[in-house]
């Protein structure tokens, strides 16, 4: 104990290293002193699954079913299945008739055949607005027509059988200056005519002729009477034969027309 008590110091310092020793020493092994005890579990029991090639054991025969037989019962007889009643129409509908169409505004009336009286609703040096207007005229239902009046083209509606109806059209076409007057187309001056060039269905082809007679300085009017007809003038007697000749210089033909 003597030696304990002189050499203390070195004691605790060898007692010190041995548990730092043991202390690594467990380290490396794994070893943990301090850790609880874990029961231990059973081991896993192995499943013994049946061969593949044992064959199925057969089932038990079955006694067979006893026969039973039914006898159906009369029926009672079935009463006929009430039909429904038509439903009823509402009384609005049965009462609701259908509205009379609307009477539409009338057309302009045709011409009366031998009427005397007409309307004019233009005249023009070129007949290609006279055809224009025309067409313009005839898409709202009313009969235009063209006539020559001197060197221009005309657009006459009618005619009509009184003053009255055609002064009722006249009124209808007051925005185009619409006149009324009695008779055929005015004749030309004394001592004038017209010479005619052609006559055509197409208005296309008449108008292309009147250009070019317009081109070469020719005074050109259209007359539309179910045909489109090309006429020069009015031109005097003296001036005839050099009209002609400038129409013959076109590969055309003039034709003198009362």
């Amino acid at each position: 104990m003597r030696w304990l008590r002189e050499n203390w110091l070195d004691a605790l310092i060898f007692l010190l290293i041995a548990l730092v020793a043991a202390g690594i020493v467990l380290y490396l092994t794994g070893i943990n002193p301090f850790a609880r005890p874990q029961a231990a579990s059973p081991p896993p029991v192995p499943q013994v699954q049946p061969p593949s090639s044992q064959a199925p054991a057969p089932e038990e025969a079955k006694p067979p079913e006893p026969v039973v037989m039914v006898i159906p019962l009369p029926q009672a007889p079935s009463e006929a299945a009430p039909q429904p009643a038509p439903e009823a129409k509402p009384k609005a509908a049965q009462e609701a008739k259908p509205k009379p169409a609307e009477p539409t505004q009338a057309p302009p009336r045709a011409p009366a055949p031998g009427g005397s009286y007409r309307v004019a609703a233009g005249a023009f040096a070129n007949p290609e607005n006279a055809l224009k207007l025309s067409r313009e005229l005839a898409a709202k239902g009313y009969p235009a027509r063209l006539e020559a009046s001197g060197n221009l083209t005309r657009v006459v509606v009618g005619p009509y059988a009184s003053e009255a109806e055609a002064r009722r059209v006249a009124e209808a076409l007051k925005a185009y200056g619409a006149q009324v007057y009695r008779g055929e187309a005015p004749a030309p001056r004394e001592g004038r005519l017209y010479l005619q060039v052609g006559a055509f269905q197409k208005e296309e082809n008449a108008l292309a002729l009147a250009g070019k007679l317009k081109e070469v300085g020719l005074p050109v009017v259209l007359v539309k009477d179910g045909v489109y007809r090309v006429r020069v003038g009015p031109v005097s007697p003296e001036e005839k034969e050099a009209v002609k000749a400038k129409v013959a210089a076109l590969g055309l033909e003039a034709v003198e027309v009362p």
